[in-house]
């Protein structure tokens, strides 16, 4: 399995939905850019798991559009939610029986995550970064990071 964590892109100020703010013009472009990167990767995940809160689903559909050739199913977990616990997100992610899957999630969730799974992975995850982990004989891999919104 390869695993794909992505912070949201920036999202606005001002919202009034209970499922928090969407993303601002800005988010959109980060999103757009990190589809495109991978794209150029050769990333086609068959799942796209994201917290349930607007600024990560719109992130995901956002990436997901310059990923046309490829169809997935997406869900909603809570526990990928901001106050998300690593040890619940781990065992998630290895029970599911996927290629290649997206986690669109928040800084602090995602970063705890990705550390948890390698110490070689960063802690901090800036709007639209991306880090990449191989699962394989049991054990998780860090592949690399690209902070490709930081860009936009």
């Amino acid at each position: 399995m390869r695993l794909f964590l992505i912070r949201h892109g920036a999202y606005r100020s001002e919202y009034s939905s209970p499922r928090g703010p969407g993303l601002s013009e800005r988010g959109v472009a980060q999103a757009q850019a990190v589809g495109r990167y991978l794209e150029s990767q050769h990333v086609c995940p068959s799942l796209v798991i994201t917290s349930g809160y607007l600024r990560a689903d719109e992130t995901a559909d956002v990436l997901l559009t310059q990923l046309s050739s490829c169809t997935c199913e997406r869900i909603v977990s809570h526990d990928f939610s901001p106050s998300g616990d690593p040890t619940a997100m781990r065992a998630v992610i290895e029970a599911l029986d996927v290629e290649d899957l997206i986690v669109v999630g928040h800084m602090s969730s995602i970063g705890e995550l990705a550390h948890a799974l390698s110490l070689q992975a960063p802690l901090y995850f800036d709007t639209c970064t991306v880090t990449a982990f191989e699962y394989r004989d049991g054990a998780w891999y860090f592949l690399w990071f690209n902070d490709c919104g930081r860009t936009i």
